[in-house]
């Protein structure tokens, strides 16, 4: 094992200025001949570093990523300190520079060892694994941000190239393809094989869970693109919905990262509200779930005191606030612990995404009522909550007005009217019911909620309270992505300016990606 922290901590420090021109420029890092031995411990050793970037298990590059991006504009949470992200004041060199450099150049030079040490052999069961862990990561990253650095990294030129937000998403489902096929091939040719059990911190080397991920991801990724090209997400979801190896579709199969062995995780949303005491409750999200009596509050959420009153107190995104920081630690805290797994998908998330593919007519082996009642019955039941029959079935309760504890002037009505229980009266009014339950079963996963709004319109959340963008940033349809980082315009200009010309619009939060079209009705 200590060989395998080792390894580890090699990776952790193979970083550089620029991502882009750093990727083909990784010194040779050869393991030494006492590493070797042993199946698989050399490439095994480099699948912690991939799995830990996905969703950063380092504290701050999790804030800079993560809370103080998605996190923030999902609705989830919110800042009891002025940072400049909550009003899209997004002008911080290092912020900026930090998501898009550390944590993608972490992910990619261990994919890169991978890839190098299974000599890219499309075959190979181990490749796959990786190109699965690469997709789940590198969507996240093109969802951020738009075009990326993807087909070229690593072919060995000095400045990487973008490639656009469709062709990335091309070639998302291209490789899936191939790994669903490689993967299965394999659990069938070798039934309860886990290889890299003790490097795999999601499924412990369980390939047949890991190809109910791949299905799984690539129905995400199907709906992604419902809007721009719903003839191809169409017929991907109905491919992932067809493949024999499955999808997930109950908890045991959640993709989660996890502490193993000597890989210690630590989740870093603990970091943020208990050691920083940095983030709390999103007005948006308490206005949902105490508009609904939602039983889940008190799973997802711990109680605060303000002003001498206990209760679940909530913070709106982008106040200015005036006062020391201690008279908003009150608000309160996400119920998420140091030791609680980090979780990439759920089985909620599944059921919701058939149950909006149902709504828009597509074969989703279910019809759109029952797929989206299995989801909130499977988040009652991941959270330990109760009474699910129940909520259910309440066609009067909505989200409710807003009201802060410590600040009046910050209170407003509620922006939703949505219900819970199902109607299939409307369509547009059936895809919020069902985004909005979504959205409740992410949590805390504010990066794909925050994607999903911007994707759909839905939930409808309160808008920012001070917008201090320039106006670059509309605060009717608030922030739509992540302006690329002022590293890349020094070390790689000319293939940025390609990147923005490709993005279709300025570099800055106000611009829409590929997938975010303006019309959000069904058809």
């Amino acid at each position: 094992m200590k060989r395998i922290t080792y390894l580890i901590l090699i990776l952790s420090m193979m970083l550089s200025v620029s991502c882009t021109g750093w990727f083909d420029n990784i010194p040779p890092y050869e393991a030494t001949e006492d590493m070797l031995d042993g199946d698989n411990v050399v490439i095994g050793a480099f699948f912690p570093q991939l799995q830990r970037n996905v969703i950063s298990t380092h504290n701050n590059q999790f804030q800079l990523s993560q809370n103080l991006v998605g996190d923030l504009y999902s609705g989830y949470m919110a800042t009891p300190t002025n940072f400049g992200q909550e009003t899209y004041n997004l002008v911080r060199t290092d912020w900026l520079n930090n998501p898009f450099e550390k944590v993608f150049a972490q992910e990619m030079s261990a994919w890169m060892e991978v890839n190098r040490r299974t000599g890219g052999d499309v075959e190979s069961d181990v490749f796959q694994l990786a190109q699965i862990i690469r997709i789940a990561s590198m969507s996240r990253f093109t969802d951020n941000w738009g075009p990326i650095p993807y087909s070229q990294v690593g072919s060995g030129s000095i400045r990487t190239a973008y490639d656009s937000q469709a062709d990335v998403y091309d070639q998302f489902f291209k490789e899936l393809d191939k790994a669903i096929e490689v993967l299965y091939t394999f659990t069938i040719q070798n039934p309860g094989a886990k290889p890299l059990a003790e490097y795999d911190l999601v499924y412990g080397g369980d390939y047949s869970k890991w190809v109910k991920f791949a299905n799984s991801m690539r129905l995400r990724l199907a709906m992604r693109i419902a809007y721009v090209d719903p003839v191809r997400a169409q017929a991907e979801a109905e491919k992932a919905i067809a493949d024999p190896a499955g999808l997930i579709l109950e908890n045991a199969d959640n993709a989660s990262v996890k502490s193993l062995g000597a890989n210690d995780v630590i989740n870093q949303l603990y970091t943020m509200w208990s050691n920083y005491q940095d983030t709390r409750m999103g007005a948006s999200m308490w206005s949902v779930l105490t508009g609904y009596d939602d039983p889940r509050l008190e799973k997802m959420w711990q109680k605060g005191e303000v002003n001498g009153v206990e209760g679940y107190h909530a913070l709106r995104i982008g106040v200015q606030f005036s006062g020391a920081k201690d008279l908003r630690l009150g608000y309160s805290s996400p119920n998420v612990m140091s030791d609680d797994p980090i979780v990439w998908m759920n089985a909620a998330e599944v059921a919701f995404l058939k149950a909006e593919g149902a709504l828009r007519g597509w074969n989703m082996g279910t019809d759109a009522k029952s797929a989206y009642e299995t989801g909130v019955k499977l988040s009652f039941e991941q959270w330990g909550a109760s009474g699910v029959d129940a909520y259910l079935a309440d066609a009067e309760k909505v989200p409710a007005d807003y009201k802060d504890p410590l600040v009046s002037s910050n209170n407003t009505a509620a922006v939703s009217t949505i219900n819970i229980a199902w109607n299939d009266s409307d369509k547009d009014k059936s895809l919020e019911r069902i985004i909005t339950q979504k959205w409740i079963a992410l949590f805390p996963n504010g990066h794909e909620a925050w994607t999903e709004y911007r994707r759909t319109g839905y939930p409808y959340l309160f808008k920012v309270l001070v917008n201090n963008s320039s106006n670059t940033i509309d605060s009717d349809i608030q922030i739509r992505r992540m302006p690329y980082p002022p590293s890349e315009k020094t070390v790689n200009e000319e293939n940025l300016k390609k990147a923005i010309e490709l993005l279709g619009g300025p570099d800055n939060g106000g611009t829409r990606l590929w997938w975010d079209v303006a019309d959000k009705s069904i058809k």
